[in-house]
């Protein structure tokens, strides 16, 4: 006989968590072994406290100190990964990620990378400059182990609050440098200011103003988003050099197209960005021409690209091995190439690293790009696709290549985005019913 509908019946108790006063079935953000023990584990608690130090310090901090300070991006980055990796071993996370980061180097785009590292180690033997270029491929794979690091000692789910100081930091950093650059425009010894720390800080603004859109439009705050990016190419402006300011441009542009066209304008950028540096040598066959004939034969662009077509035809051999490592800057300074010579990254790849190196190069970044499909989310695709082009554009006009704190600076975006990704687990809250349900049957 049914009871329950009896006035004697008493109502079922609710389901208590011990530890917790979260009610049944929220989702909760401590560890597994931590909510086994029914008790607050004082270790989760320090692990998340060093990790949202860490987050602090990578988003937060270093778009700010990149403004001010040259080796901000250099001295920040390993300390906030520092950071993440006591945190991940504290609190014992979990050993995925470094499976997913096994798994990503078995891709073609992986292996492709491996070669060009490995290409770049054996070049070493004809390099004639071998002393730095050992010390830049220990900074390359110092930074490349920094960023590996980063991205295995992230929980499976970022919280959103270590996530929403990314837009903070940007803008911050923005502001900053636009106030900078109104003092040195004010200064009447501004020539004699050192400028190169605001340059870098703009460069990193540029780079880093990406996953801060890309997060603000995922939470559905698309006119903060753009308001963000406005006062990052604002600041962009305080400096004569434009490679910042036509970062964000690129970088806007192919946002704008990817969230337009989806998957087709990803798969067209994924082919037409490695094809330039791929096809990087036909440049001044096809582009001086132009140059020459709407800016005369002095245009700066035009000269470079003649000094590179002489030095292919000088040593055309080299078009396969190429020069060595670290001889690009060297040579210069050596007298071995010509000023005039290009100090763009293609140029820099092509003649160090000679068509082995480029074509890796090549590969592995047409595989990052088309493997940024993966993401469900149109916000965080458009997003990394977008910093790929900023970054290129940066690297294209020579700004940064392969120097330490623009390798800290990248590093530090992929952090950024593959945190991001963790934390849309919540992106979407459970709605509310209305209406009253059905009564009972009987």
């Amino acid at each position: 006989m049914d009871m329950q509908g009896s006035g004697s019946s008493k109502p079922a108790a609710r389901p208590v968590l011990q530890g917790s006063g979260a009610p049944a079935g929220a989702t909760s953000a401590r560890p597994a072994h931590a909510q086994a023990t029914g008790r607050f584990d004082p270790t989760v608690d320090a692990a998340q406290l060093l990790r949202r130090v860490g987050f602090f310090t990578l988003v937060f901090l270093l778009p700010i100190g990149a403004v001010v300070s040259r080796r901000a991006a250099v001295i920040l980055t390993p300390i906030a990964v520092a950071l993440l990796v006591l945190a991940s071993l504290i609190d014992r996370a979990p050993q995925k990620p470094l499976i997913a980061i096994r798994n990503a180097f078995m891709t073609p785009g992986g292996v492709a990378a491996l070669v060009l590292l490995g290409w770049a180690i054996v070049s070493i033997s004809w390099t004639p400059f071998p002393e730095t270029a050992t010390d830049k491929v220990i900074q390359i794979g110092w930074m490349t182990l920094i960023g590996v690091a980063g991205v295995a000692s992230l929980p499976e789910r970022v919280r959103t609050a270590n996530l929403h100081l990314i837009p903070v930091g940007v803008a911050i950093g923005a502001l900053g440098a636009l106030a900078l650059g109104a003092f040195r425009a004010q200064d009447v010894n501004a020539e004699l200011m050192d400028a190169d720390p605001l340059e870098r800080g703009l460069v990193v603004l540029a780079v880093m103003v990406w996953p801060a859109v890309a997060w603000l439009v995922s939470r559905r705050r698309v006119l903060g988003a753009c308001v963000l990016l406005g006062v990052v190419a604002v600041a962009t402006c305080v400096m004569p050099e434009n490679a910042a300011l036509l970062a964000v441009a690129v970088g806007a542009a192919l946002y704008v197209i990817t969230r337009l066209t989806g998957d087709r304008g990803v798969r067209v950028i994924a082919v037409l960005m490695p094809a330039l540096l791929a096809l990087a040598p036909l440049f001044p066959l096809i582009l001086r021409p132009f140059l020459k004939f709407f800016h005369g034969p002095l245009y700066p662009g035009a000269v470079a690209l003649r000094a590179w077509a002489e030095e292919t035809g000088r040593e055309p051999l080299r078009m396969i091995t190429g020069h060595g490592l670290d001889t690009s800057i060297r040579a210069r300074v050596a007298g071995f190439l010509s000023p005039d010579a290009p100090r763009t990254l293609p140029f820099e790849i092509w003649y160090e690293l000679g068509v082995v190196g480029a074509l890796a190069a090549a590969v592995a970044l047409g595989y990052a790009i088309f493997a940024s499909r993966r993401h469900n989310n149109p916000a965080l695709t458009s997003g990394i696709v977008a910093c790929f082009g900023a970054a290129f554009t940066i690297a294209c006009f020579g700004a940064a290549n392969a120097q330490s704190w623009w390798l800290a600076t990248l590093g530090a975006t992929i952090i950024t985005f593959v945190a991001i990704q963790r934390g849309e687990f919540r992106n979407l809250r459970p709605a509310a019913g209305l209406r009253k349900p059905p009564p009972a049957a009987g």
